[in-house]
């Protein structure tokens, strides 16, 4: 027999559209990387259906601080690249996609975000580069960025953002930006950093705000 949730966990946000425009300076990323990047924005379950394996980076870690260990056992590596995956598991979180529409393979600027729980804002994905050489913008950009995420998630009523660093350069540029290794126990992290300091993948980082 199947395993089944036993509750659903669910978050809200009511960020306004000013909130949500407010992250990305765009007169200033067009300046540098030479054209406007015409950002999109997407909801919930548009991103659950474009980029479900993305979407549930942050379903699997709330998951994991709430100690949902048969049920990620039974499901997650079957599913993770699946739209379902949340509903198997109980896990419903609010999120929210900015993403450039300049026609690259890989994006340039995207920020994706999650409502991981009461207290927290979690990045599933950030790319900030300027061209396919994936040169990163300017330090100046990155910070006003990332203060503005600050900013917005504390208008969230946030305490903490947080999220996994694809790598270990990603992880350092961000350390250098205020954040630091992410092992804190109560959020299972001290377990999930163990396996990304091994793999060098999916390397938990946090600020408080």
């Amino acid at each position: 027999m199947s395993l089944k949730p036993r509750h659903i966990y669910s978050e809200e946000w009511s960020p306004s559209q000013e909130q949500i425009n407010s992250i990305f300076p765009l007169d200033k990323i067009t300046l540098e990387i030479g054209r406007n990047p015409g950002l999109k924005v997407l909801r919930d379950e548009e991103i659950k259906t474009k980029y479900p394996a993305q979407y549930n980076i942050s379903v699997q870690a709330r998951a994991y601080s709430l100690g949902l260990v048969e049920l990620l056992h039974e499901y997650y590596e079957s599913n993770k690249g699946k739209p379902e995956l949340g509903d198997l598991i109980g896990v419903k979180l609010p999120q929210i996609l900015w993403e450039d529409s300049l026609g690259y393979e890989d994006k340039l600027i995207t920020l994706h975000i999650s409502k991981l729980n009461k207290q927290e804002v979690f990045i599933n994905d950030i790319v900030l580069v300027k061209n396919e050489d994936f040169d990163i913008l300017s330090d100046e950009l990155i910070d006003q960025v990332l203060n503005n995420l600050r900013a917005f998630a504390k208008e969230q009523g946030a305490r903490y953002l947080s999220g996994y660093a694809a790598n270990r350069s990603t992880l350092a540029l961000l350390k250098g930006k205020g954040f630091q290794e992410d092992k804190r126990e109560n959020m299972g992290n001290d377990y999930l950093w163990k396996i990304a300091a091994l793999t060098g993948e999916q390397m938990p980082f946090y600020t408080e705000l």
